[in-house]
């Protein structure tokens, strides 16, 4: 029965989250809601930083499993088709759930972060990197355009597959990586934030002309970008 109300708590506070506004997520608004307590709540979590953490993590999870779906759709051995799929679906989740993209996707400093926050936020990346990396075996090495030696991001490269605990074939990739998964995540920030929609648009081409820069630039072939427009189907609680 905790862990009935447990999960439930977590749902009123994302629907308080998503229709108000993470200003508007107390405990004292979750409590309202639940026809609780504000002492009731606080048997569950020990604070108002408590309660977002665990939406945080909630809302995290989720994502990577809508990636995660829409990946496992796709043959393994298209790695091209696999890694277009989960670009598409991390844009289209992030462009659907705009405030909980904010709350559980930028990043506070490392010393503030949950343990288990930080977790689930390097999921999402480790995700990215594992299909990133069987894109670059396949492709990387003999791509036409060459990524040019970045000697300044390759450190940086390293200290991030070392955070996201994968193993990448080359320096090189793990550099290319760091570079395509800013990139695109950049372009996914802005989305969420509507400032593509400003200049009209509405279709995410500024995106896919992204998506398809990063394609060349990594030989995948065209018809990767044709036929990957799948997305999983999942839909949040």
């Amino acid at each position: 029965m905790r862990d009935a109300t447990l999960r439930e708590l977590i749902a009123v506070s994302r629907e308080i989250l998503t229709t108000q506004g993470v200003e508007a997520l107390t405990i004292r608004a979750v409590a309202r809601e639940m026809g609780m307590t504000p002492p009731g709540v606080y048997r569950y979590f020990d604070g108002h930083r408590a309660l977002l953490d665990a939406v945080t993590v909630a809302i995290l999870d989720e994502l990577t499993e809508f990636i995660a779906t829409g990946v496992g759709e796709v043959d393994e051995a298209d790695t091209a088709g696999r890694l277009v799929v989960a670009s598409r679906a991390f844009r289209h989740w992030g462009v659907e759930h705009p405030r909980e993209f904010h709350l559980s996707l930028v990043v506070s400093p490392p010393e503030e972060e949950n343990p288990a926050v930080g977790r689930a936020r390097r999921k999402v990346g480790t995700l990215f990197g594992e299909i990133f990396a069987e894109v670059w075996r396949d492709y990387g090495s003999v791509s036409p355009a060459p990524w040019p030696r970045e000697p300044r991001i390759e450190p940086l490269a390293e200290r991030l597959v070392r955070m996201l605990e994968i193993t990448m074939p080359s320096t090189a990739a793990a550099a290319a990586f760091t570079r395509c998964w800013t990139r695109l995540y950049g372009m996914v920030c802005l989305e969420s934030l509507g400032l593509p929609r400003v200049i009209g648009d509405e279709a995410g081409d500024l995106f896919e002309a992204e998506l398809a820069d990063l394609a060349r630039a990594l030989g995948l072939p065209e018809a990767a970008l044709d036929t990957a427009h799948r997305l999983p189907h999942h839909h949040s609680a």
